[in-house]
Order: C-alpha cells, then structure tokens, then sequence
C-alpha cells in the first residue's frame, strides 16, 4: 500500500471514527433525560421504543469501532463495513426528520426544546455535518478504489 493511500485511509479511519463516537455516544446524554426517555408525557412503550433506539445504535457504534481498530479483516473492508453501519443510523434520522409530516412528528419537544443554534435546529446542526463527516471518510477510504464495495475481499491477516 502506497503512503498516500495509506494516509487516506487512516484519515478515513479517523473520520469515522469521529462519527461512530457522535452517534454511539451523544444520543445517549442528550435522551436518557426528561426531554425523552424520562419525558413525564411519554407513554411507558415510546419509552420503550426510545431506549431499543439507543441501544441498538450504540450496540451498532461498538461494533463499527470494533471493526474500525481491533478487527483483523482487511483495512479497506473494515472502513466500508463501518463507514456503511454509520450511513444507516445517520440516514434513520434524516429519514425520520423528513417524513415527520406523515407521523405527526417534530424534531424538538415544544415544551423543552432546545433553542435553536444561530437560526438552525440543534439535531440538525449537529447530524448534518456528521453526515458529511462520514461521506468525506468513505470517499476518502474509497477514492483508489473502483466503487464502496466492489473487488473487495475478506482475506484475514
């Protein structure tokens, strides 16, 4: 592996792993609160419903960081594989944020919001640069390579 593919990847690396930490971290101080695990107006199955959220996605996170630094697979399987887990937890929220109209939802509790950060939401002000975080990761873990997935093989080390 050439030094400049070999620094890609680890900036790659790296990137996600800023990402896996947000998703895998984050949620869990900002929601086992009274804005929403302990919300006094939440029925105790939205309760229910919330913590398997944040498990699964932190379950998913220790996992993508499991592949990212301890995994034996093969470097470039192991950023994909992770940088892909990241995709689909960051895409939930993006899918949940623009269909709220169809499920009568919101993206702030109007009683406890969060204010907004210079006009912006703050869900959206943190997601969206997390997304591009991650884009720019596997771009940069992928860019030598012809596509996300293929050609790749599993050899272990």
């Amino acid at each position: 592996m050439t030094t400049a593919v070999a620094g890609s990847l680890r900036v790659s690396r790296i990137l996600i792993t800023i990402v896996t930490l947000f998703y895998g971290v984050a949620p869990l101080l900002v929601d086992l609160t009274g804005t929403h695990v302990f919300h006094p107006d939440w029925t105790p199955h939205a309760r229910f419903h919330m913590v398997w959220l944040l498990s699964t996605n932190s379950a998913l996170a220790v996992f993508a960081l499991y592949l990212m630094w301890i995994s034996r697979l093969d470097d470039w399987v192991r950023m994909r594989v992770a940088g892909v887990i990241g995709l689909c937890v960051l895409g939930g929220f993006f899918v949940s944020t623009l269909t709220t109209n169809l499920y009568g939802g919101s993206l702030v509790d109007p009683v406890r919001a969060v204010p907004p950060i210079m006009g912006i939401n703050a869900n959206l002000l943190s997601f969206t640069p997390m997304l591009a975080l991650l884009v720019v990761g596997l771009w940069l873990g992928t860019r030598s390579r012809r596509g996300l997935f293929c050609g790749a093989s599993i050899p272990f080390r």
